[in-house]
């Protein structure tokens, strides 16, 4: 009698086990968000010296990664990896303003609305318009450029414009299972948000382990671009909140997977450069990464490797649709849901195109080592724990996983397809590299 009970205890925790692996919910909907150029350590989840209480609660409700990273510091190519889920060197978009066209390329949306979603996307910047297919595998896309630099064409939008079209898109599509991806620009240069979000000017700024950047001339210009910034990352949690709160309102908030990160970070000073683009160091490779869903425990903190091309197969899996293969992306939702202990991935890696006329680098990550250089000659190793700046390196050949890895980009680099409003809108923010 009693081998016949625990032969039946034994046989109901197995059934059960295989139950619940079933059973995970899949999200109704999902909802990513891309926030440009923002820092990881400029959230307030993540230590960061302004209040976003917006990004906070979402990091408080569902888990928030500590060390995700994007695989370029460049809008066009980093976006162009989450959507496809491919390294650079593998969907061959190095450079803004280059197309991601290609039908043989994967495509997170259009696999969502060949599962049913209504798919939705609205994008505040130039560089992640329709004219560079950013759109494909949308029945709906918005980008509509309001402001310009320098009288330059219209190149990106205010935040609140970009929430008021959500807004208005979800009160009449979310009795629908729904797909929305929405990119704000805001905390990009040039560092100047709505009256309401300016920091005070005394406010205090730690210029420690910065270097003034070639085109500022003195600190204070430094100080005044980084309050700006910080301004802006307030402005965009506030516009993100909007979204948030009308979710909730829609009853739609608990059954939709709610992912936020960033296309990479700015230099703020940090290895003397005020923007992105020309380095692979932290504060330009590591992003927030947030994610609120069913099935995911909330309040937890996760400290292994993530990347920006893992959102394509993990969003799919949240949503229950079918994840193809051939993917550098990792799905990490058995991490996310508390399957296994360990991030899926050993490492990050990616890489920054040629810049000003200096070679391509690479980079991999994986804590606390990190490794920077070019493929056909020796880098330099760092040592993030007793190292966080970055300031003192060794020298060290080419990691083999990346150098097996990108060994075939040279078949893939797609080229640039610049009309006349398009080179105007790079040239005026040194994009043209």
């Amino acid at each position: 009698m009693l081998v016949g009970s625990r032969l039946f205890v034994l046989c109901t925790a197995v059934l059960c086990a295989a139950c619940t692996d079933r059973e995970q919910p899949a999200a109704r909907n999902v909802v990513l968000v891309t926030i440009d150029t923002l820092r990881a350590d400029h959230v307030g989840a993540y230590g960061g010296p302004v209040p976003t209480p917006a990004l906070d609660a979402l990091a408080a409700d569902g888990v928030l990664l500590e060390n995700a990273c994007t695989p370029t510091p460049s809008t066009g190519p980093a976006l162009a990896s989450l959507l496809t889920g491919l390294y650079p060197w593998n969907h061959g978009v190095l450079l803004n303003a280059v197309p991601i066209d290609d039908p043989d390329l994967p495509n997170l949306a259009e696999h969502m609305r060949a599962a049913g979603f209504a798919t939705a996307g609205f994008v505040s910047s130039h560089n992640v318009a329709g004219r560079y297919a950013f759109d494909r595998g949308f029945d709906h896309f918005r980008f509509e450029g309001s402001r310009s630099f320098d009288g330059t064409a219209r190149f990106w939008n205010l935040g609140e414009e970009t929430t008021d079209a959500v807004l208005e898109w979800l009160d009449s599509h979310h009795r629908r299972r729904f797909f929305v991806w929405v990119h704000y620009f805001d905390p990009h240069a040039p560092y100047t948000p709505p009256k309401r979000f300016r920091r005070p000017d005394d406010e205090p700024i730690d210029l420690s382990g910065k270097t003034l950047p070639p085109m500022l001339r003195t600190v204070e210009q430094l100080r005044a671009a980084i309050r700006g910034y910080r301004g802006n990352v307030v402005y965009t949690d506030s516009e993100f909140g909007r979204l948030i709160a009308k979710l909730r309102e829609l009853g739609r908030l608990d059954e939709t997977a709610v992912i936020v990160t960033s296309d990479h970070g700015e230099g703020l000073g940090d290895h003397g450069v005020l923007d992105h683009g020309q380095n692979l160091y932290d504060e330009l490779v590591r992003v927030p990464l947030l994610i609120r869903a069913p099935g995911i425990r909330g309040g937890r903190r996760l400290n292994g490797p993530a990347q920006l091309e893992d959102l394509m197969p993990t969003t799919l899996a949240l949503a229950g649709v079918p994840v193809p293969e051939g993917l550098d992306g990792i799905d990490l939702t058995p991490w996310l849901r508390a399957e296994v202990e360990a991030s899926p991935r050993s490492l990050v890696m990616g890489r920054r195109a040629s810049f000003a006329n200096a070679p391509a680098l690479y980079y991999t990550r994986r804590w606390p080592e990190k490794w920077i250089g070019p493929l056909d000659r020796s880098g330099f190793a760092f040592r993030l724990d007793l190292d966080p700046r970055e300031a003192e390196r060794s020298p060290a050949p080419p990691p083999e996983v990346i150098e097996k890895s990108a060994a075939a980009a040279a078949r893939r680099i797609r080229e640039r397809v610049l009309n006349d409003e398009s080179r105007e809108a790079l040239e005026a923010l040194g994009y043209l590299e």
